[in-house]
């Protein structure tokens, strides 16, 4: 049986938190899945995103693209969200905004703003209409199909609408993907 490639994009600035490499060093000898680490520090970060999703698409032997921020610090276990076969899968992430610290397990409004669903309660995978990409597992499909994935919105006077996590999403569902968070996989965020 073959093994799943994940194609693995850690995104820098040239330094990575030390949890993370530590977490990457494991990642590396666990052998359940073939993997290909790349580590891109471009800017701006959608270019940066875009460029890691064509190198991606230049290598049919993975399956999956697997992006980390330098400062988000995942489970060990994360690689085993590929075993769900998903379209977009992330853990659980949390973010600093408006002076408050807020869950990445986000609902789109009747007014198109994206807010955090409240998931108290609930463990395991949860179905939402958005992510935060500081980790992410994107299958190749998804991929293949949307054109500049990683772009952020602005409105006619140039000033930002929504960001490149947000626009990657709404992208995708239009298209009839699904995200998801699996709430059992808890991320530090730095």
């Amino acid at each position: 049986m073959r093994r799943k490639g994940i194609y693995i994009a850690v995104l820098n600035n040239g330094w990575i938190r030390a949890e993370l490499v530590k977490v990457l060093s494991n990642l590396s000898h666990q052998g359940k899945y073939r993997l290909l680490f790349h580590y891109s520090g471009d800017k701006p970060i959608s270019h940066n995103r875009n460029k890691i999703v064509q190198k991606f698409l230049s290598m049919p032997e993975y399956d999956y693209l697997m992006m980390f921020d330098n400062d988000i610090i995942p489970p060990v276990g994360i690689l085993n969200l590929a075993d769900f076969n998903l379209d977009i899968v992330t853990p659980l992430m949390f973010a600093y905004q408006q002076n408050m610290v807020i869950p990445l397990v986000l609902k789109q409004a009747p007014s198109g703003l994206y807010v955090s669903k409240n998931f108290k309660g609930n463990e395991g995978l949860v179905e939402v209409d958005a992510i935060g990409t500081g980790c992410v597992i994107i299958k190749r499909e998804v991929l293949e199909k949307i054109k500049a994935p990683f772009l952020n919105e602005y409105d006619p006077d140039g000033i930002k609408k929504i960001g490149l996590d947000l626009s990657f999403c709404k992208k995708a569902k239009k298209l009839g993907y699904k995200a998801y968070v699996h709430l059992d996989y808890p991320c530090s965020h730095w």
